[in-house]
């Protein structure tokens, strides 16, 4: 009996390894991709990354290692092919991960993890991609480490050096907008490189990367509380294009917001109210979106019977201990609370590619059509408030009805709604909403939220305009080149042999258990791996 045991185990384990993805070639395609992608972004020049001098430590001007990339305006063919191809392909590869987690669950996270921290290599060692914005938390970092009111004075404020002439004439004179954890945090950061621009871009990219491990970690944990596969979710939320060439590429501070606002959801389910009210107190500290974590747990620290009067004490307790979290921190780092007054800052730059803007469009040209002159920018001024107003009654019914719908579920899809509906609209502000539903997404919400994430970190990548323009320059014939070439990248990547071919071991005979009598009807059958 014994003996039959331990064969049925064996044969059991040869299964098992025969039917379980090999994850190392989906790791070695993610990073083929991502590190595809950066060197598109080098060569593609400022469409793609900043070529300011001494912007980074290779592919820019005057940087330590030289300087790589192409400094005209317009990105080359083959630099778009490799961006966009690269990222597709990345897309394609995240998504067959997916689908083989959806039919092999139960693997370790620490596997997948590995996984991970390989795709996002590149994207760590790389320039700053997609963005300016890390230049100016370097900026404001240097103005907090000399005692500069970040929310009075813009980087201008600090003279003809790196610090500011990195962040660009535009944020020159605007102030901060992020709250007293980021910036202190910052101002350390700016303190520990010595006031070296290019040591603290690379600390800032750590502190981005240290945003997606917090997210990594509470992740399990979330997906454990809604019963979905830890693994299929860790994968989800912090593996996608976007969260990987945004919030590590980009080194946004985003990642720092939702890494605090995960975990803060996590040890809300596990220990209690207070640490995750803390906790989501502080991502809040980073950008004030997070502060609806605070909201979720107030209306639903009585639990799903509690009444409207304790539901709304509850909800005004929680916000006294997020404001006292917030209260002490600035007091302690002197920044104060100025962030307050100066939240709508990234407003002053529209992305031309939101649902506000298509619906302004749409409006202008009926008005137009219908014989009336209006303005665009009028036309966009209304479709703006209508948006904001919008996500707030939305996101309010959501949230309300958070113990009915779900906790998670009506948080993410409340951020979600806010990013979308809002006047401006970057890539990285989808994470907010993105990462927080991974743990309640089944099958159709999955795919919902693949489809946004790998749209928007297309869009995002580089400017539009400047992208058409750029193929407009080209000419018809590389323009479709490049579109095919595109296409058939990710095409490939979607039909890429990544599957384990089934082990085979000819040595092991496994014993069959002896039969025993049993009636059998007329016209049964044995099964066909009994035969």
């Amino acid at each position: 009996m014994l003996a039959r045991l331990k064969h049925r185990i064996a044969a059991e384990l040869v299964r098992q390894a025969a039917e379980t993805p090999s994850l190392r070639r989906y790791a070695v395609a993610g990073l083929v991709a991502g590190v595809i992608v950066v060197a598109g972004a080098i060569a593609g020049g400022p469409s793609f990354v900043s070529h300011l001098p001494g912007a980074w430590y290779f592919g820019t001007p005057g940087g330590p290692l030289g300087f790589v990339g192409s400094g005209s305006a317009r990105a080359p063919a083959i630099s778009m092919l490799a961006v966009y191809g690269g990222l597709l392909a990345l897309s394609a590869v995240w998504w067959r991960l997916l689908s083989a987690l959806r039919h092999n669950p139960g693997m370790r996270v620490s596997s997948v993890a590995k996984v991970l921290a390989t795709w996002a290599l590149p994207f760590v060692l790389a320039p700053p991609l997609f963005s300016r914005d890390v230049y100016s938390y370097a900026g404001q970092g240097a103005m907090v480490s000399f005692h500069i009111d970040p929310y009075v004075y813009g980087t201008g404020v600090l003279g003809a050096t790196r610090f500011n002439l990195l962040a660009g004439p535009l944020w020159a004179n605007t102030p901060s907008p992020y709250g007293p954890t980021f910036l202190s945090l910052d101002g350390l950061v700016t303190q520990l490189s010595g006031h070296q621009v290019l040591a603290d871009l690379l600390l800032l990219r750590l502190l981005a990367v240290a945003g997606v491990v917090l997210i990594a970690v509470a992740l399990p944990s979330l997906a454990r509380s809604t019963g979905r596969d830890p693994a299929a979710v860790v994968v989800l939320g912090a593996g996608s294009p976007i969260v990987l060439a945004t919030l590590i590429g980009g080194a946004h501070n985003d990642a720092l917001m939702v890494g605090l606002l995960l975990v803060g959801l996590a040890a809300w389910k596990r220990f209690g109210p207070v640490p995750g009210i803390v906790l989501c107190a502080l991502a809040a500290g980073v950008k004030a979106p997070a502060v609806l974590g605070v909201v979720l747990i107030g209306w639903n620290w009585g639990g799903v019977r509690a009444r409207l009067p304790e539901r709304f004490l509850r909800t005004i307790g929680a916000l006294g201990i997020g404001a006292a979290t917030l209260a002490a921190l600035s007091a302690v780092s002197g920044v104060g609370w100025g962030w307050v007054l100066s939240l709508t800052a990234p407003d002053k730059v529209s992305t031309g590619v939101t649902p506000v803007d298509a619906a302004a469009h749409v409006l202008a040209v009926v008005f137009h059509l219908a014989g009336g002159h209006i303005a665009f920018s009028s036309v966009r001024t209304v479709t703006s408030v209508a948006g904001v107003v919008i996500a707030v009654v939305a996101g309010t019914w959501l949230l309300w009805h958070s113990p009915r719908l779900g906790d998670l579920w009506a948080l993410g899809a409340t951020l979600l709604l806010l990013a979308l509906l809002s006047p401006v609209l970057w890539a990285w502000y989808l994470t907010w909403g993105l990462v927080v539903l991974a743990p309640v997404a089944g099958d159709r919400l999955r795919r919902v939220l693949v489809g946004l994430g790998v749209a928007e970190t297309l869009i995002g990548a580089s400017s539009v305009l400047g992208i058409l323009r750029s193929l407009r320059h080209d000419g018809a014939l590389p323009d479709a080149m490049v579109v095919v070439a595109v296409v058939a990248v990710a095409v490939a990547a979607l039909c890429a042999p990544f599957e384990a071919r089934r082990v085979r071991w000819p040595g092991l005979r496994v014993a069959r258990p002896v039969a025993q009598p049993a009636t059998v009807s007329v016209g049964s059958r044995r099964p066909a791996d009994e035969r």
